[in-house]
C-alpha cells in the first residue's frame, strides 16, 4: 500500500476526526463543566521523528486500541501543561493553579477523562460507519519528547498520518492536540466511508448491464408491448426518461455515501472588522456595528460554504431562521468535494 493520501482521503479523515473529536469535546465539557471546543483538524503525512521534534516538551501519550469494527491503534499527544489543567478541573478546581507535574492522582483523573472522550468518539464513529466500533480503555503515559522517543515500538522514520486539532477550554487552554494514526489504518477508516475503485467499477458495470437490459439497441424495433406499458391515445414514439434532476446537478457524486455525515450549520447576521485596540475597549453596553442593514437576509453556512439565505423568525422565547433563498444542489455539495 502506497504511503500517500489523496485529497479526498485527507478530507475524509478530517471529517471523521471532526465528527469523532467533536463528540469527545462534548464529553470533556460535561466532565470539567467548561466550554470545550475542538476545531476541524489538519491532516498531514509525517514521520515519527518529525512529530517528536515538533513537540520537544513533556507530553501525555494516550494509546487507543480498536478491537472491533476497526482493527488497529492510534496515539493522542497532549502537552503535559494542558493535561494538568484538565486534571485540575476534574478535581473540582478552577484550572488556574494546577500542580507543576502530573502525579499519580492527576494521571488517573486525566486518564478517566481520556477514557470518556474516546468512548464518545467511538460511539460517533459507530454511527458514521454504521458499524459497532469497540475500543479498549485507553492507556496514558508521560514522556518528555525532547529526550525520549515517542514510542518504543515504531521506528522514527516510519511514515504516519498526523491529525492536528486545536483544543480550547474557556480561557484556560488554547493548544494543539495530535492524533497519530498508521497509514494503513487511516485508509481503512476512509474505506468505511468511501467506496474503493474496485467497488466503483463494479457498480458502474452493474449499472451499465441494467441499462443495457432495460433499453434496446438503436437498431432494434420497439413496441409498447416490449416496454410493458399501455400507450396513451395518439402517443408518439416513446422517448427515454429525463435524467433525475438531482443527479444532473451533482454529476457522478455518490451522494448516498456521504449524506449522513453531519456538518456544522451556522447563521451569520453580519460581519465587521475591528482593531485589537477597539476590541480591548469593548465592555457591557457597547454596540458593535455590522456591515449589514436591517431587513437584509441572514447567511446560512454549512461548515464554511454558503448554502442559503433567510430571515429571523421569533416565536415566544424561541427563534430560528426561515429560508428564503437556497443555493443549487451543485453549489451545496461543493463543500464535500
Amino acid at each position: 500500500m502506497k504511503l500517500q493520501l489523496t485529497d479526498i482521503e485527507r478530507d475524509t479523515l478530517a471529517e471523521i476526526g471532526n465528527i469523532s473529536m467533536g463528540s469527545a469535546a462534548t464529553a470533556l465539557s460535561t466532565l470539567v463543566n467548561r466550554k470545550v471546543r475542538i476545531t476541524v483538524p489538519e491532516v498531514t503525512l509525517s514521520d515519527i521523528g518529525s512529530v517528536r521534534e515538533s513537540y520537544p516538551v513533556p507530553c501525555l501519550l494516550v494509546n487507543v486500541q480498536y478491537l472491533s469494527g476497526l482493527q488497529g491503534e492510534n496515539i493522542l499527544v497532549i502537552r503535559e501543561k494542558d493535561a494538568l489543567i484538565i486534571g485540575n478541573l476534574m478535581m473540582g478546581e478552577d484550572g488556574t493553579n494546577p500542580p507543576e507535574e502530573l502525579d499519580e492522582i492527576y494521571l488517573s483523573a486525566v486518564s478517566e477523562a481520556m477514557n470518556m472522550m474516546m468512548g464518545s468518539a467511538a460511539t460517533a464513529m459507530s454511527e458514521l460507519f454504521h458499524d459497532a466500533i469497540d475500543i479498549s480503555p485507553p492507556t496514558a503515559e508521560l514522556r518528555d519528547l525532547a529526550q525520549e522517543p515517542l514510542t518504543e515500538d515504531i521506528s522514527e522514520s516510519t511514515t504516519v498520518v498526523t491529525v492536528a486539532f486545536r483544543i480550547e477550554i474557556d480561557d484556560l487552554v488554547d493548544s494543539t492536540m495530535l492524533q497519530i494514526i498508521d497509514v494503513e489504518f487511516a485508509k481503512g477508516m476512509v474505506a468505511k466511508v468511501m467506496p474503493s475503485e474496485e467497488d466503483e467499477a463494479a457498480a458502474a458495470s452493474d449499472a451499465a448491464a441494467h441499462v443495457g437490459a432495460a433499453y434496446p439497441s438503436p437498431t432494434q424495433k420497439v413496441t409498447w408491448d416490449d416496454l410493458s406499458v399501455t400507450p396513451p391515445t395518439g402517443a408518439p414514439t416513446p422517448q427515454a426518461a429525463a435524467p433525475d434532476a438531482a443527479q444532473e446537478y451533482l454529476g457522478n457524486i455518490k451522494i448516498d455515501l456521504i449524506k449522513d455525515i453531519p456538518v456544522q450549520v451556522r447563521a451569520v447576521l453580519g460581519r465587521t472588522h475591528m482593531t485589537i485596540e477597539n476590541i480591548l475597549r469593548l465592555g457591557p453596553g457597547n454596540i458593535v456595528e455590522l456591515d449589514s442593514f436591517h431587513g437584509q437576509p441572514i447567511e446560512i453556512y454549512a461548515n464554511d460554504t454558503l448554502v442559503a439565505r433567510g430571515e429571523v423568525v421569533v416565536v415566544g422565547e424561541q427563534f430560528g431562521i426561515r429560508v428564503t433563498e437556497i443555493a443549487s444542489p451543485q453549489d451545496r455539495i461543493g463543500s464535500v468535494r
